[in-house]
């Protein structure tokens, strides 16, 4: 189940999931391979960057039937990722732009709690 992340207290001790933060780029199928070749190095650097992190799980790029590709980044918990993501480091001003430029039609970024169930 996913929660938008904004419904969720880092203060409260109860851990509801897995933290995701998800970029979602809408693509043509012209820009495709490009635009999935420049998110895949994105996804590269953060998971260098964030490696050696208590509670990073791992990124990945889904390639989805319809016109989108997903980045996803997941961690234990969001104070895990609160912990780790350093805006200086991490920031690109120009990931979004090469995107645009690559052709890509949207890009949203957002993030979710993964519930777990027992």
């Amino acid at each position: 189940m996913l929660i938008p992340s904004a419904y969720c207290n880092t203060a409260d001790n109860s851990d509801p999931g897995r933290f995701a933060l998800l970029i979602d780029i809408e693509v043509e199928a012209s820009g495709r391979t490009a635009i999935a070749r420049r998110l895949e190095e994105y996804l590269q650097q953060l998971r260098l960057l964030f490696q050696e992190n208590s509670g990073y799980l791992g990124a990945e790029l889904h390639d989805s039937d319809d016109n989108h590709l997903l980045g996803c980044l997941s961690w234990r918990r969001r104070a895990d990722w609160e912990a780790a993501w350093d805006c200086e480091s991490t920031r690109n001003e120009l990931f979004a732009d090469s995107l645009l430029r690559l052709g890509a039609r949207s890009i949203q970024f957002d993030s979710f709690l993964i519930a777990e169930h027992p």
